[in-house]
């Protein structure tokens, strides 16, 4: 047998074996993740996203813009001329983020969007998947948590002070599901006052200004992590703990030592889960680009804890 029929009968043979041959290894998967936020939240997005792309062997390349939507479209531009081939980003408006993510759909990148979206009608075009949590749950779990918690812990009427953060579209359904709970619970309630603050340092002066303003609130709710952590700070600095308890939105290291501190200020809060979001993120991305089907919407399950269930919220913190 000649050399070259002695080489084509190995390859028949190998093809028999294994079912195909492939002349050169797959191309290297390099992932573009872009993400408009750094609090706790975002760094276990990112977390969740590092650990799934190791686990998928394939380069993820991080980018951070703090709500600045032209630098989102200067990352989005450089991760095309660095030949990602998939951008998995939180957009950070449904209609202005629309061009750059066009161009790079336009450009072969696939698109996952994880925790905000474009529009629907654009999104059905370019973007392939989208996870988020229920929004509207994140608000009604607590609501309905406060609405069995209030009738052995408040005398009189439930007075609530609000932090809210609706400039974001997914803060008014956190607050739309809260106000819903206490209302299909049949909890006569007042909405005493209700301030825009979603970062530590103005939620905590807002929640002071709302106490001062209200001396009838006993209960305080923030629709995000950082109104949270204002409102526990005020309670504690005015020295109304007992008289006023706070219950939140999202979870964090921080959130779970307020729960576990005896002062008894912060009671609940409803979290997110974050490290899945960025895992299964990932995940769809990889599959994606490796011409899978995936679904494309995702509802990623809430995480709720709670003063009542120390047990919980010590296993949340030695996750973390």
């Amino acid at each position: 047998m000649s050399r070259n029929r002695l080489t084509v009968a190995i390859l028949v043979a190998l093809v028999c074996m294994f079912g195909v041959v492939t002349a050169v290894s797959a191309a290297p998967i390099t992932i573009g993740a872009i993400l408009f936020g750094e609090d706790s939240f975002f760094q276990n997005i990112k977390t969740g996203m590092e650990t799934a792309a190791k686990d998928a062997g394939v380069t993820l390349l991080v980018s951070i813009h703090n709500h600045d939507i032209s630098k989102e479209t200067t990352f989005i531009e450089d991760y095309i001329t660095r030949g990602v081939q998939a951008i998995v980003i939180t957009p950070e408006n449904s209609t202005a983020s629309v061009p750059e993510i066009k161009k790079a759909y336009d450009a072969g990148v696939k698109i996952i969007c994880f925790n905000t979206n474009i529009n629907p009608d654009d999104a059905k075009k370019y973007v392939s998947a989208f996870y988020e949590t229920d929004q509207s749950s994140l608000g009604y779990d607590t609501g309905k948590y406060l609405a069995k918690w209030a009738p052995s812990h408040i005398k009189g009427t439930v007075t609530v002070g609000i932090l809210n953060c609706d400039v974001f579209e997914a803060c008014k359904r956190r607050g739309d599901g809260f106000r819903k709970a206490l209302a299909d619970a049949g909890v006569k309630y007042v909405e005493a006052a209700n301030q825009q603050a979603w970062d530590p340092a103005p939620g905590a002066d807002k929640a002071e200004n709302i106490l001062q303003s209200n001396p009838k609130i006993n209960i305080l709710w923030a629709e995000n992590e950082g109104g949270t952590v204002g409102e526990v700070i005020a309670t504690r600095t005015m020295n109304m703990a007992n008289k006023v308890f706070v219950f939140g939105t999202d979870i964090s290291t921080q959130l779970a030592d307020f729960l576990l501190d005896k002062d008894n200020v912060l009671q609940a809060v409803t979290g997110q889960s974050p490290r899945l979001m960025g895992s299964l993120s990932i995940q769809a991305a990889v599959a994606v680009i490796n011409g899978k089907k995936v679904d494309s919407y995702g509802v990623v399950p809430n995480a709720f804890f709670s003063r009542a269930d120390q047990g919980a919220v010590q296993k949340y913190k030695a996750e973390q």
